[in-house]
């Protein structure tokens, strides 16, 4: 940008020579921020995802093995595995007692463990919840 008038041809003479310039007032390109962190946050849910899965798996292996080994539910892994299961499900029926539906594999761990749960009415709702929502979807 050059001017016409002296003083300003000195002064941007000045500018072009001095060790200090001002830096040019400019915002900040935030949409770089925004998206490094929707794409944070998605490669966080997709490794959530794949923790879920691999649980799920786990889950489902102990459970198989409980069922076709006399001593598979003594075993202190699949016992441990399956323990915790029960706990976050129970958990899960604990906080929406009048609303939670297990899902399948849910249901099939809690299966295993009905015998811990004899007359237990929110026990008894929740399986019930479970098979009228099965019903439904068939």
């Amino acid at each position: 940008m050059l001017s016409v008038y002296p003083s300003e041809i000195q002064y941007q003479q000045h500018l072009n020579h001095s060790p200090i310039r001002p830096m040019p007032h400019r915002q900040p390109d935030v949409s770089l921020g925004y998206a490094s962190m929707s794409a944070s946050r998605a490669s966080k849910a997709a490794v959530a995802q794949q923790h879920q899965a691999q649980q799920d798996a786990a889950v489902a292996q102990a459970l198989e093995i409980a069922r076709e080994s006399p001593d598979g539910a003594s075993d202190p892994t699949v016992s441990t595995i399956l323990e915790q299961a029960l706990q976050q499900i129970w958990r899960k029926v604990e906080s929406q007692p009048d609303s939670y539906i297990m899902s399948r594999d849910e249901f099939a761990v809690f299966n295993f463990f009905q015998h811990r749960f004899n007359g237990n009415k929110m026990a008894v709702t929740a399986r019930k919840r479970y098979w009228d929502h099965t019903r439904v979807e068939c």
